[in-house]
């Protein structure tokens, strides 16, 4: 394996060997906006190719304009971000440009969101967004190696009776890229609740269950995520520490948190890394899993989330290798294929400490 060392992952406070196994070791995404992710390269072109932003001339033009003040202003510089995306096909060109931009850090398996209801009011068609976005994972898959499944994300502001609107148009799609569905969106205004019947018509046909609960919402938001739509995992679920029930039954019935600790500091959630609830739980025995979330958003990366942790947490070697594994575990890859991944990251691992002995 060609060792990854990408020039923009540095943190001064890890030791240069952990750096260098965490830049290089392969890793598993299950949180990821594939909207969020577009590499500013990608996003600056189509941003030029509109022509109504000539203050954006560069990639530091854009990464400036992708700052935040809290995680309102970030849902508002994202649908800014949307009105870039102008036909169905785009969706191949930042599927196949996102995943290849992952591969780059030894990511060997994602399964990423995608919100195709946010461009119909612009006229773009959802079944052929679906087409595209699987075409462009593909390509991706074919060319690099990486792998992705798809998880269709309903957005709960647009409400339930249009998110069974949407789970119509993507079943056709079922097992044949897309995987899963979920609710992201402003989880502060529409609570879990009124989705429990699209949930359990998604469930029916067969669609693995996550949803976005915690982050900017309390702990009901994720009692309503676990008892009202039954989900498989939880999307953040920074806030469940304020309910030591919670916790608890997180705990007893290993429920996945998808944490996304540098997207949480960025938004506003958390104070710092330092103050980020993933340490307490990873030591408490709750299944977390680290993510990157909008990764282009923030100027960041899945790489990066991992040194933060290592830095600002002290997550040691052997710990980071458990929350990889925890994200295999979390996944929803069938058993045997959690297996092959588990022999192929164990060798992976070896490889390297003969390489750095």
């Amino acid at each position: 394996m060609k060792e990854q060392h990408p020039t923009k992952e540095q943190n001064p406070q890890v030791d240069s060997r952990l750096s260098r196994f965490i830049c290089d070791m392969p890793k598993v995404e299950l949180h990821l906006h594939m909207e969020g992710s577009i590499p500013a390269e990608t996003l600056l072109g189509f941003i030029q190719r509109k022509g109504t932003e000539p203050s954006i001339r560069s990639v530091e033009d854009l990464n400036a304009r992708l700052t935040y003040t809290d995680f309102s202003h970030f849902i508002e510089v994202w649908t800014w971000k949307n009105t870039f995306i102008q036909d169905e096909k785009d969706f191949k060109v930042i599927a196949r440009d996102v995943l290849t931009d992952l591969s780059r850090q030894n990511v060997k398996y994602v399964e990423s969101f995608f919100a195709p209801g946010d461009y119909r009011r612009m006229g773009l068609s959802i079944p052929r967004i679906i087409k595209y976005v699987i075409q462009g994972k593909e390509k991706a898959e074919a060319e690099t190696g990486i792998r992705c499944n798809l998880i269709i994300d309903f957005v709960r502001d647009h409400g339930p009776e249009i998110g069974m609107q949407r789970l119509e148009e993507a079943t056709p799609y079922l097992d044949k890229g897309l995987i899963g569905v979920g609710i992201g969106g402003s989880e502060q205004l529409f609570p879990p609740e009124p989705y429990e019947e699209l949930y359990r018509e998604a469930r029916k046909r067969g669609f693995r269950l996550t949803a976005h609960a915690g982050e900017v919402a309390g702990t009901e938001s994720m009692w309503g995520a676990i008892k009202a739509l039954d989900v498989e995992r939880i999307g953040h679920g920074v806030r469940a520490k304020e309910d030591p029930e919670l916790v608890e039954y997180l705990k007893q019935h290993q429920i996945p948190l998808e944490m996304c600790p540098i997207s949480n500091v960025k938004t506003g959630v958390c104070e710092s890394i330092k103050k980020h609830p993933i340490r307490e739980y990873f030591d408490e025995g709750l299944m977390v899993t680290v993510n990157a979330d909008d990764p282009a958003m923030f100027n960041s990366s899945l790489t990066g989330d991992y040194l933060a942790l290592a830095g600002d947490l002290d997550f040691t070697q052997e710990e980071i290798k458990r929350l990889t594994t925890n994200s295999i575990d979390a996944s929803f890859l069938s058993n045997a294929e959690k297996a092959a991944m588990y022999s192929a990251f164990r060798k992976e691992w070896a490889q390297w400490e003969t390489r750095h002995r």
